[in-house]
Parts: structure tokens; C-alpha cells; sequence
């Protein structure tokens, strides 16, 4: 089963892809056998235009990170809290994301802040990440607070009651996407007549 993780930070070496790093670690234990991780800040999406320009032409940076998206049954999205809200590289992605990447497979959602917060980014991605990608985000989500000092650089969690609850999201996410892959093959091409939410 493949799982991608995104870390939505755009600077390099960021907290956002040590936690990513993190739970690309942890989620092999849950039966994830195919894990790749999408860094942001390498990646060269330009700014979505409304569909203004052909994103279909090959050429485009669009249609590679499609293929990858599209081949995964489950998604974590990482964000930092900046100034309270998700990054604009995520939600540059997510304007890209339509039925075909993201339709109908579990994501859970995880927030990194520098403090005691992080609960917005998460709130603003729950009321419109999903609209028109049909996305589902998991009830649960996760957020890494005091992150610099939560994960250290070799990638151990320094909070043992927190990794239990990591353990305990990353196994409901992959039973997510185990009942939702049932879910995709019942809908079927059906779904392509209602491909905008209400």
C-alpha cells in the first residue's frame, strides 16, 4: 500500500520534514510498505492561475506530481503554522488536486508549531481542502507542538504518550484506506459526473 507524505514548508531542512521523516519511520510498522515523501520547498509547482495554462502538456511540472499522487491510496499532510495558517505551497497543491489525485483516500492531517498552538492551519484545511478534490480528511489529526524540541534530528520523539497517540493515528489511517479502496471501486466512473462539491 502507498502512502505519501508532504511537507508543506517551504523553506529546505525544515521541522515540517523532520516530521515528516519521522512518520515515514513510524509508518512502516502499520503496514505501509510503499512510502515516499514530497518535499515542498524542492519542488517547483508554479502558482495556480486559475487554469489559465495548459497544465495537461506533459511539459508541465503539474502532470509528474500527479502520476505519484494519483498511484497512492493514502496521504499525510504536513504543515507549519505561519502566522496561524497552512502554507501557501500546500494550498498551491491542493488548488492543483482534483478527483483523479486525491478523491475518496484518507488524509491525515498534521500541524508543526514552534509553540503551544497549531490548531489553525488544520481548521483552515478542513473547511476548504477538500471542496473539489473530494479528499477525505481522517477525524483525527496530529500536532507536533514545541516542535523543535519534540522530534531531534535523529528522529526520536522525546514524548512517549505523544507517539502512542502517533502510533494509534498512523494504524486508523491505514484502516482507512483499507475501507476506502472498497469505497473508490463502488463509486467507479460514476463519481466523474459530480466532480465539484456543492
Amino acid at each position: 500500500m502507498k502512502l505519501t507524505i508532504i511537507s508543506g514548508s517551504q523553506r529546505l531542512d525544515s521541522h515540517s520534514q523532520r516530521v515528516a521523516c519521522y512518520l515515514q519511520k513510524l509508518s512502516h510498522r502499520h503496514g505501509f510498505t510503499n512510502i515516499e515523501c514530497l518535499d515542498l520547498s524542492k519542488v517547483e509547482l508554479p502558482l495556480h492561475d486559475g487554469f489559465t495554462t495548459d497544465i495537461s502538456a506533459e511539459t508541465h511540472p503539474w502532470q509528474a506530481i500527479s502520476r505519484h499522487l494519483r498511484e497512492s491510496e493514502a496521504f499525510i499532510f504536513i504543515t507549519p503554522e505561519w502566522h496561524g495558517m497552512a502554507t501557501p505551497a500546500l494550498k498551491n497543491l491542493l488548488l492543483y488536486c482534483s478527483i483523479a489525485e486525491l478523491g475518496h483516500k484518507p488524509t491525515l492531517l498534521a500541524s508543526v508549531s514552534s509553540g503551544i498552538n497549531g490548531v489553525y492551519p488544520l481548521c483552515e484545511l478542513r473547511m476548504t481542502g477538500f471542496k473539489n478534490n473530494h479528499v477525505c480528511f481522517l477525524p483525527d489529526h496530529l500536532i507536533f507542538r514545541q516542535g523543535e524540541d519534540l522530534i531531534s534530528s535523529d528522529l526520536i520523539c522525546h514524548d512517549e504518550t505523544f507517539e502512542g497517540r502517533v502510533n494509534y493515528t498512523l494504524k486508523l489511517l491505514k484502516s482507512y484506506a483499507k475501507a476506502l479502496k472498497q469505497v473508490r471501486e463502488d463509486i467507479g466512473e460514476e463519481g466523474k459526473n459530480y466532480l465539484y462539491g456543492m
